[in-house]
């Protein structure tokens, strides 16, 4: 059995992300992913930027994209776009990001990885759902008295002058 081990042969200096921090329901969403590097490119491999968007509550892959390096990937600045559709109901969205560089050789055809990252978004889906408070009608009064005892306390002898 012959088996070779090839190490990741790609430096990124700069990732990052951009996605909007709240949406409505039910919308389109874009999700920029910038990736900058270099990688040692001897001209005959092509070298590509994935980018898997997985939705954490349901753990399933909700969006891939490729974008071209090129094969002259010494030095790189690519960025991919990937577009999915918020959840219908209000939420705090869970969505990890999982970006590839990936190298296909162009002597071997095997792909092989050469750099990954992943990083968690958070969307907020709708409003932030604000808790009801229900009291019980007895307290209510209480809080109305006690509210009225202590005005007409602080207020008992004054003098009021009506202007007329």
């Amino acid at each position: 059995m012959n088996s070779s081990v090839s190490a990741a042969r790609c430096r990124v200096s700069s990732l990052h992300y951009s996605y909007p921090s709240v949406a409505a329901p039910s919308v389109p969403v874009d999700f920029a992913t910038s990736i900058s590097g270099s990688c040692a490119s001897d001209g005959e491999d092509y070298y590509a930027v994935r980018v898997d968007l997985t939705d954490l509550t349901s753990n399933l892959i909700i969006s891939s994209s490729d974008t071209p390096i090129g094969y002259n990937a010494s030095m790189f600045n690519v960025t991919g776009h990937n577009t999915v559709t918020t959840p219908p109901s209000n939420m705090s969205w869970p969505v990890q990001i999982h970006v590839y560089v990936i190298r296909a050789g162009g002597t071997s055809g095997q792909y092989l990885l050469d750099y990954q990252n992943s990083t968690t978004a958070i969307i907020q889906v709708g409003p932030i759902a604000v808790p009801e408070f229900h009291l019980n009608p007895a307290f209510e009064a209480f809080t109305l008295l006690t509210a009225t005892l202590m005005f007409l306390k602080k207020f008992k002898g004054m003098k009021v002058r009506v202007l007329g």
